[in-house]
């Protein structure tokens, strides 16, 4: 099971100077995050974005960023020691792997070939169909750990 990531915006003047991630799933892209700052006062126009916030229109300096991971940086700032220092509460169970997922979907699909031929009888329809249930399930259950929600129509 992979651990949950964390994050860590640091700031210097209030200023942004970075945003790390720790425990990112090295197979997952990194996120896009948004900074908005609404202290426009002294910004230039260029600088200001306008977007709506439900009905009503609002205005900031945005840029969009990218975090670091913190395992890249030697000297960084460990999210997860902030967050512990803070008494933050313990992370939730983290999920599967796909990796996991994917080991423990073949050991079912061999564990249902190991039956069927201890039984030395050809397989049936029903063997057939349990057998589509655990490839196909079991492959749905990677998807989502590697980050696809599609509508798999479940």
């Amino acid at each position: 099971m992979s651990p949950q990531p964390s994050f860590a915006v640091v700031l210097e003047g209030g200023l942004v100077q970075s945003i790390l991630v720790q425990d990112w799933p090295p197979y997952a892209p990194l996120p896009q995050i948004a900074v908005v700052d609404y202290d426009t006062e002294d910004a230039d126009p260029s600088e200001i974005t306008r977007f709506a916030i439900g009905s009503k229109q609002e205005e900031a300096v945005c840029r969009a960023d990218a975090p670091t991971r913190y395992e890249s940086s030697p000297d960084a700032l460990s999210p997860k020691a902030v967050l512990a220092a803070l008494g933050a509460a313990a992370e939730a169970e983290a999920a599967e792997s796909p990796l996991a997922i994917a080991q423990a979907v073949r050991k079912s699909i061999l564990e249902l070939d190991t039956q069927l031929n201890d039984a030395e009888q050809a397989p049936t329809g029903d063997d057939y169909n349990h057998l589509y249930v655990l490839a196909n399930c079991g492959l749905i259950e990677v998807l989502k750990a590697m980050g696809d929600f599609s509508d798999f129509g479940e």
